[in-house]
């Protein structure tokens, strides 16, 4: 092999080598924005259920009762079916009636 011919496939090798670790790089870049995105959504989430905790309780977010609301929450955690069902209903029908709520 001469070495004309050693100097190409070296030069074809590290091209290859170079598009790998640029498409790699570029797939990490996707992860992380990806990752950024769903932190963002779940970030949004939370709000909204902040949101509409203060509506139930009928207060502003920053003087919700959280230990009174956590310890409901803690009290009801092993509710039977019906009244999980009864609860789902009314929290439904309380969901819906809150003008200007997006679902």
């Amino acid at each position: 092999m001469s070495d004309n011919d050693k100097n190409r496939k070296s030069r074809i090798e590290k091209t290859i080598k170079q598009k790998i670790a640029s498409a790699q790089m570029r797939l990490n870049r996707l992860k992380t924005k990806e990752k950024s995105l769903s932190k963002s959504a779940e970030t949004r989430l939370k709000i909204i259920l902040g949101a509409e905790v203060a509506k139930a309780v009928g207060c502003k977010v920053e003087d919700v009762d959280k230990e009174f609301v956590l310890g409901i929450l803690i009290h009801f955690q092993n509710v039977g079916a019906e009244d999980k069902a009864r609860l789902k209903l009314k929290g439904r029908i309380f969901l819906e009636s809150i003008v200007g709520r997006k679902k």
